[in-house]
């Protein structure tokens, strides 16, 4: 027989809200993530937002303090996207949480009132029987809720200062990080578009590009989707929520709001 492991909250994805509410509960929370880096519905979709946002929860405070003693953000809160992983690791490993990497869901079997969810590392199969169940990702890997994205948008890093585009519609907005060199272009896709059809428009779209970018250069698009929902949280049954991190547009306030989570309960 399979060996079981027991855990009181189980929270599917090492994003910035589920790193807070895994902050917050401490060695009764598991985190596993389904890739090698943390953070990556910010980090590794380039997300950037001209939006500032002030920490409130001590630990959010803490996180902040870090970032800015290691030049990764500034007083108007921009972000150098890179420097923040190695920010989220040394907190993870400072707080002692129990993060798994390299993990995929496989299953989640309701029983009893509590959750078996079958997952795949490197060791093969495992069984880990969780009292709650938070999934913080995107996609919402432990089930599908493509229905409640809003927008998304495949974005790339630019060199170069691209000039002003006209007012009205447009395909494309600019978002700039904290160093002068780091200037974003989010590209509006479908929400549908799987990731070869968004690609394929991204770089039609970089060959016609419009004047204003003509004096840039394509450095790299992102690994991730940069994605919009229209629910801060969906209660797929009682004891198992869908936290999608990446709705908010800052990642401090995403952290906030998980350390702020209670589990079980409504916002």
């Amino acid at each position: 027989m399979h060996q079981v492991k027991h855990v009181s909250t189980m929270i599917i994805g090492a994003s910035f809200l589920g790193l807070g509410l895994a902050s917050r509960l401490g060695r009764s929370a598991l985190v596993i993530e389904p890739s090698n880096g943390v953070g990556n519905e910010f980090i590794r979709s380039f997300k950037l937002s001209n939006r500032k946002y002030a920490p409130l929860t001590a630990s959010g405070v803490e996180l902040n303090r870090e970032l800015i003693r290691r030049n990764v953000t500034d007083a108007e809160g921009r972000f150098h996207l890179p420097g923040m992983m190695p920010v989220l690791i040394k907190h993870i490993t400072g707080q002692k949480l129990d993060v798994r990497m390299q993990t995929q869901v496989v299953e989640v079997y309701p029983s009893e009132g509590k959750f078996e969810v079958v997952c795949y590392d490197a060791s093969g199969i495992r069984h880990i029987v969780a009292d709650r169940l938070v999934d913080t990702t995107s996609r919402c890997v432990t089930k599908n809720q493509r229905e409640h994205v809003k927008a998304k948008s495949l974005n790339m890093m630019l060199l170069g200062s691209p000039g002003t585009h006209s007012e009205g519609p447009s395909a494309y907005t600019i978002c700039q990080g904290h160093f002068p060199n780091e200037t974003v272009l989010k590209f509006a896709v479908d929400p549908m578009d799987d990731w070869i059809t968004a690609r394929s428009k991204l770089f039609d779209f970089w060959l016609n590009r419009p004047e204003p970018l003509r004096p840039c250069a394509f450095v790299t698009h992102a690994d991730e989707f940069d994605m919009e929902f229209d629910t801060i949280q969906a209660q797929i049954q009682p004891g198992w929520d869908w936290l999608p991190s990446a709705y908010y547009a800052n990642p401090l306030e995403a952290y906030d709001q998980g350390y702020n989570f209670e589990v079980g309960g409504r916002r």
